[in-house]
Formats: C-alpha cells, sequence, structure tokens
C-alpha cells in the first residue's frame, strides 16, 4: 500500500523529480502575491481609518456657524432752538430662550444643562443627577413665574405665548425633517430601481455592499432630526416693556434665566406736523436697497437684518443722512452643528448718530404754517383779517370789481435772513403728520395720498410758476445796467403798448385807461406792464436773458434739502437784431416782452425768489438758502467741518449801487406809498417793508398764482419774506396779508429791533 509505513517510493538514495509537476512554483508566487496585496490594501485602508477618517469626523462634529446681529444705535436727533423735531426712542424687548419655553425640556438639552453643573465624577451618582434635573425643571417654572411678575403679565397668558412660539417652530421643525425623509426614501427608491439583470451593475453592487458591510455604522432604531435655529434661538414674548422692567431682569440674571432683555430705536417725531418739509422723515431700508448697496460695493454685513437699518426719504432726514445715521454695533453669536450657542461676542460697539441744528425759528414757522392753513381754508382764521386803510388812495388792483375769494390749491411762504441765507421759516401747504412714517394708518395713508393738491410735495423748493410782476425787479436791473433804463426818465403809460388788444396794463382792461406819467419807481410801484414791456423792446432779449443767467434762475440755489427744482428759463438762440428772418424777430420780442414781466415760458420757485430779494437787499451778494445751521457741540474736532453743504456767498460782477439804489426806492414805494400795489393790504404802522406783488396768468380758466417778494424793515434789511398761493388770484390780495402778518411776528419777537425801525415821518 501507498499509504503505509514502509512505503518505498520515497526510500533514501532515488530520486522522484517526476511527482512535482512543471510550473508549480509560478502558481505559490501568484497566491502570495495576492496574499501580500490583499494585506498591504487592508493595512492601508486600517492606516487611514486610523489617521484621516477621525480627523474628518472631527471636523463635521466641530463645524460652527457664525451669526452676526446688529445692536442698535441712536440715530442723531434734529431740533430747532430747544425743540426735538425728530430723535430716536429706545423700546425693549424681553426674550426667551426657546429651551427655556418648551412646556416639556428637551432629553438632550437637559443633559447638557447637567453636564455644565457636574463634573464627570459626580454625573456618575445618579441620585444627584436626579436631583440636579429636578431642580432645573423647577428654575423654569420660577423663571415664568417671574417674569410674569416683573412685566405685569398674568402667568397663564405668559405661558400662553409661549405655547404660541413653542408651535410655530415646531411647524418649522417638522417641515425641515419631513424633506429630509423625502429626500432619503428617494435616494434609496432610486438605488434600488437599476436593472437586476446588467452583469456590470451586478459587481458595481457586490462590490458596493461589501464597502457598506465594512464601512458603514450599524441601523439605529430611530434617525436623529435636524435641529432648526428657532429651537437654538431666542424669542420675544413681549414688545415694549418699559425701562424698569429691563432694569429688573438685566439686574438680577439669577431670577431669569434663559431671559434677555433687547433694546431697539424707532423714529419718533413729537411736534407731529410742525415744519414736516424740512424735517422729512426716515424710514427702515428695504432688502431691495440693502442688496443694492452689497452689488454697487458699499459696506454691507454678512446676515445682518435690514430691519434694522433706517435711511431718510426726504427733507433734513435725507440731506443730513450720513451725519444723523448711527453705526450699528454687532453682536458674533457661533453656533455648533446642532445651533447651539457656542460663544457670543461684541464685536463692534454701537456710535450714536449726530444731532443737527435747524436755522427755523418756532414760533415764525409756526405763524407761517397756521397763516397758509387759513389761506387754504384748512384753519379757521384768526390773522388773516381785513386791513385796508380809510381814505389810502386805490391801485389798479383794489380799483378792480370784487371777484370771488380763491381756494389756492396750495402755498409756502418763506422767512430767510438777507445777508447770511438763514432759512428762519419754509412753510409748505397743504402739508401732513409726519407720524404716518411710523405709525400710520391704512386710513390716513389713503387720505393723503388721494388728496388732490398734493400734500407731500414742498412747495418752497419744488414748485416751480410763472413769477408774475416780481421778476420786473430783474427786468429793471437788466434794464439800469444795460442803460436802457433811467431812474428819472419819465414814460407816458397809455395802458398798452402798441395794440389796445394786446400788452396792457391791468388798469386799462379794467378801466379802460393808462397809468399816466410814470419813472422807475412809480412804474415798479404801480406794477406798470407797458413800462417794462417797453424797456424789454428797446434792450433786447439778450440783455435779459444774461442778467436771468447772473442771477442764477434756472439753477438750483444749492439750498440743503433734496429734490430742489431749478425752474425753466427760455432758451435764447441766435440774435434778433442781425437775424432777416421776420417771423424769427416777432419771436424774439414776444419772448423778451412775456419774460419782461415774469410770463412766458419762465418759471421760478420761491426759494429762488427768496435769494433774489436778499441780493437786492445785502447790496448785491448773492447767498446760499439753508436750513441747517453750526450752531451745537461736537463731540470731537473732526466733527466740526464735514457738512456736506458749505453756507456761500458771492457778489454778482458788474452791478452798480446805483441800480440797487434805484430798485430798492420802487420796491418801497410798492408797499409804503398809496399808489403802491401792497399799499392797503402789506403797510404796516410800525415797521418800513418794501417788496413787489406778483399776479402770474396761468392756463384759461384756472385762477392767477399769487405772489409777494420783500424785505424788512425797508432800511437795513434784514430780513426776506416770499409767499406764493398756487391759483391763490391778487399777489396783492392774497398773499400780500401772509406777509404782513409775518413781519409784524418779526418786530413783536424783537427781530428787528437791532436795526433801524423808525418811520419817516
Amino acid at each position: 500500500m501507498l499509504n503505509t509505513p514502509h512505503n518505498t517510493i520515497f526510500s533514501s538514495g532515488e530520486e522522484h523529480e517526476e511527482f512535482i509537476a512543471p510550473g508549480s512554483s509560478l502558481r505559490l508566487w501568484l497566491t502570495g502575491g495576492l496574499f501580500t496585496v490583499a494585506a498591504a490594501v487592508i493595512l492601508a485602508r486600517v492606516a487611514w481609518v486610523q489617521t484621516q477618517l477621525p480627523a474628518d469626523y472631527l471636523e463635521s462634529l466641530t463645524t460652527t456657524t457664525v451669526e452676526d446681529e446688529l445692536l442698535p444705535a441712536r440715530d442723531g436727533r434734529i431740533l430747532a432752538e430747544s425743540v426735538v423735531l425728530a430723535a430716536d426712542v429706545e423700546h425693549y424687548a424681553v426674550q426667551i430662550h426657546y429651551r427655556w419655553l418648551q412646556k416639556s425640556a428637551d432629553p438632550n438639552w437637559l443633559k447638557l444643562q447637567i453636564r455644565q453643573r457636574l463634573s464627570r465624577d459626580e454625573r456618575q451618582d445618579a441620585e444627584l443627577v436626579a436631583q440636579i434635573t429636578q431642580k432645573i425643571l423647577d428654575e423654569r417654572q420660577t423663571m415664568v413665574q417671574a417674569v410674569a411678575e416683573a412685566t405685569g403679565l398674568l402667568p397663564h397668558e405668559l405661558t400662553a405665548r409661549c405655547e404660541r412660539i413653542e408651535q410655530r417652530v415646531q411647524k418649522v421643525s417638522d417641515s425641515v425633517n419631513r424633506r429630509l425623509r423625502s429626500h432619503s426614501e428617494e435616494g434609496r427608491a432610486g438605488t434600488d430601481s437599476r436593472d437586476e439583470d446588467n452583469d456590470a451593475w451586478f459587481l458595481l453592487r457586490w462590490a458596493s455592499a461589501v464597502r457598506e458591510k465594512l464601512t458603514t455604522a450599524p441601523e439605529r432604531e430611530e434617525t436623529p432630526g435636524i435641529v432648526v435655529k428657532e429651537e437654538e434661538s431666542w424669542h420675544a414674548v413681549l414688545e415694549h416693556v418699559d425701562v424698569g422692567v429691563a432694569a429688573t431682569i438685566g439686574e438680577h440674571p439669577e431670577r431669569f434665566p434663559g431671559v434677555r432683555v433687547v433694546a431697539s430705536t424707532e423714529r419718533t417725531y413729537p411736534e407731529n406736523d410742525l415744519a414736516v418739509h424740512i424735517v422729512g422723515a426716515r424710514t427702515r431700508r428695504s432688502p431691495e436697497e440693502q442688496n443694492g448697496e452689497e452689488q454697487n460695493g458699499e459696506k454691507g454685513s454678512r446676515d445682518i437684518s435690514v430691519d434694522a437699518l433706517r435711511s431718510g426719504r426726504f427733507g433734513v432726514e435725507k440731506s443730513y443722512n450720513q451725519r444723523l445715521t448711527g453705526i450699528p454695533g454687532l453682536r458674533r453669536t457661533v453656533r455648533d452643528r446642532r445651533q447651539r450657542i457656542v460663544s457670543t461676542e461684541i464685536a463692534r460697539r454701537p456710535v450714536s448718530g449726530r444731532d443737527v441744528m435747524l436755522t427755523i425759528d418756532v414760533e415764525i414757522q409756526k405763524l407761517a404754517e397756521q397763516l397758509l392753513a387759513e389761506s387754504l381754508g384748512d384753519a379757521e382764521r384768526k390773522y388773516l383779517l381785513p386791513a385796508v386803510e380809510d381814505g389810502a388812495d386805490a391801485d389798479a388792483e383794489t380799483l378792480a370789481p370784487p371777484e370771488p375769494e380763491h381756494i389756492p390749491a396750495g402755498g409756502c411762504a418763506i422767512v430767510m435772513e438777507a445777508d447770511s441765507g438763514r432759512i428762519v421759516a419754509a412753510a409748505s401747504a397743504p402739508d401732513f403728520d409726519l407720524s404716518m412714517f411710523t405709525e400710520g394708518t391704512t386710513a390716513q395713508w389713503n387720505a393723503v395720498n388721494s388728496d388732490t393738491r398734493r400734500p407731500f410735495i414742498s412747495r418752497f423748493t419744488g414748485m416751480a410758476l410763472p413769477p408774475g410782476s416780481t421778476f420786473k425787479i430783474v427786468t429793471a436791473i437788466a434794464g439800469l445796467q444795460t442803460g436802457a433804463l433811467s431812474p428819472s426818465e419819465s414814460f407816458e403809460c397809455q395802458g398798452f403798448l402798441a395794440d389796445p388788444d394786446e400788452h396792457r396794463c391791468l388798469i386799462y382792461r379794467l378801466h379802460g385807461r393808462g397809468h399816466g406819467p410814470v419813472n422807475l419807481r412809480t412804474a415798479m410801484a404801480q406794477s406798470c406792464n407797458v413800462y417794462f414791456f417797453d424797456a424789454a423792446q428797446r434792450m433786447g432779449i439778450h440783455p435779459l436773458a444774461h442778467w436771468t443767467d447772473l442771477l442764477q434762475f434756472g439753477t438750483a440755489t444749492g439750498i440743503d434739502l433734496p429734490y430742489e427744482k431749478p425752474g425753466t428759463v427760455p432758451a435764447i438762440t441766435g440774435n434778433a437784431s442781425s437775424d432777416s428772418n421776420e417771423a424769427a424777430q416777432r419771436r424774439f420780442q414776444r419772448e423778451a416782452l412775456g419774460l419782461a414781466i415774469g410770463q412766458s415760458r419762465l418759471t421760478v420757485t420761491p426759494v429762488q425768489m427768496a435769494r433774489l430779494m436778499a441780493f437786492v437787499a445785502n447790496n448785491g451778494w448773492l447767498v446760499t438758502p439753508h436750513v441747517a445751521s453750526d450752531d451745537g457741540v461736537a463731540r470731537q474736532a473732526t466733527e466740526l467741518d464735514d457738512s456736506p453743504y458749505r453756507v456761500t456767498r458771492h457778489r454778482i460782477p458788474g452791478v452798480t449801487d446805483e441800480t440797487l439804489v434805484a430798485v430798492r426806492e420802487g420796491l418801497l414805494a410798492a408797499v409804503e406809498e398809496p399808489i403802491g400795489t401792497g399799499f392797503r393790504t402789506i403797510r404796516l404802522k410800525d415797521v418800513q417793508i418794501a417788496g413787489k406783488t406778483g399776479t402770474a396768468e396761468t392756463s384759461p380758466g384756472k385762477p392767477d398764482h399769487a405772489w409777494f417778494a420783500g424785505y424788512a424793515p425797508a432800511v437795513n434789511p434784514r430780513y426776506v419774506v416770499v409767499v406764493v398761493l398756487e391759483h391763490g388770484g391778487s399777489g396783492s390780495k392774497a398773499a400780500g396779508p401772509l406777509a404782513r402778518e409775518l413781519v409784524r411776528a418779526l418786530s413783536e419777537r424783537g427781530m428787528l429791533s437791532d436795526t433801524n425801525l423808525t418811520r419817516a415821518r
């Protein structure tokens, strides 16, 4: 037998090489190599798991998100004298962390609280852990009672608010996790739907199954859901608590665990409807505005709510927005992957905005607004009473037959320092209540928006109208400077220029006669159209256009308020004297005649007319009107000179003292002499007023625009007064009385006392 112990096949001394088949050593080498490679792969995988995988897991576990929360900063105040016209008011809200307001404490949150309060060794004591757990639950109940007592809420009311917050957050959490489970199920269904008969996919599935078995952790009974941010955030349970409640909670954190007080600011306008078109409004910026700034490369903050950022919309709130705007602080919060707060720090302290002091006199401003309201029929008449002196000679306008009183569509009044351009009062009517922008109702907004008189328009800067006869001041300056007019030269007014049917005086249209012999002084006093028609005809349109340009009509004055209109000046091209075209000659002549009396296509704003009157009153200086004062205390020296507007004035070259004296004599006569258009309605006994009335024609069928532009006192002028009533009718009858009452108030308040107020007796 071959398998017996005495088998002789392998007896000593004999070779039996035929029992080892050729090539068997190669198979041994291949088998050993395969085992070696497999071992190397396994060892490499083990090394990777030991070195790389922990780092990846740790990176995932330590992933954090950073949130930036704005800390409110006060915007600067707007003041006039000692009256606060705009200011921020702080409000306080009580917030409770979601984990503290939940009806049933979250188990994971409880574990975290225990870990924070007990050491590792102490956590081994089950009895101690139970005691701490109960203490935490008791603190939650005590906190609710303490908040209710501090805020004055009943405990069940506070509990109901917490339950509503919990329901809202739970809906968010359920929605997020429902979508997560839906996506997971769709992924598994997609994997199982592949073709089972495909051999290539079979190998891939086999390899994937092996890998999954080796690397995937065992399935848990319940997959943990996503923790949404709202579950680890603070929620307001009470808005607008008083400062006492805020102080109580802030001073006793041990009584209010999980509770904090958050401050916010709200823009308020204590005077509501005082100087609304000057003050303006500040509202919250929309997300679109914030996104636009970031796209334009302006400074933006990541994850910062734009609700905390406000911007000026009109008035001083807009023009001085950069000065008024405070810089919000920044609270930076770091959260872990489960949205739990890891750390909180103040990255930037809030910096308050700076105040803006206005130049307006509050009492004069109130009077101007009251006078306009009376004119528009929005207030009972208190100041606008008849002031006609018996026995006075009648001017052309007062000779007119009685006409129905026109209710203006709107109006404005300006009082300005002649030397500096400081606006003492600037009223526009109708107006509105600034509180609409912070707490306005739908009914209020509908009422203002449906008002056809356009209350939101700032008429002293945004209303451009034909100036009428007030523009004769410019015609007089141009005529005197070119030599077309002489103060003492007499002119015979027949009531019309050449044709009785056009280019006439008002007195001719009413009574069929002219003013008779007039000179510059009496022509201005009686507002003789024919006198200025003749002057324009003799000097031509180009000198008139030249002085219109020098006095900067058709150009914004540079007042420190937004949305100023420049007005319009007829474009003058070509040369009427060299143009042989008869039609062009007539066009130039007609344009010159219309421009000479403030008609044609000319429009000006009230603030432009105020600057013209200041130019006449202050001996030829063109000032820049402004409403912001340099008064007030700055915190740093660098804050003294950063205004985007500069108070400047410059002298108009070429104008002579003789020209200005002659013009001032005509303006004085218009109010102080019996022949003047303003004698009956504007003149005061105790102070001399110089000025010019204007009645600007409008479209057929509509009342004229009423103007008055003047200054007081007539000697050593200090204040310019301009009144305009849109479709108000006669300048002397409608606008003049408002100017009279404003000058009266200036005198009674002693604002004219340092000038020569003694009337010529």
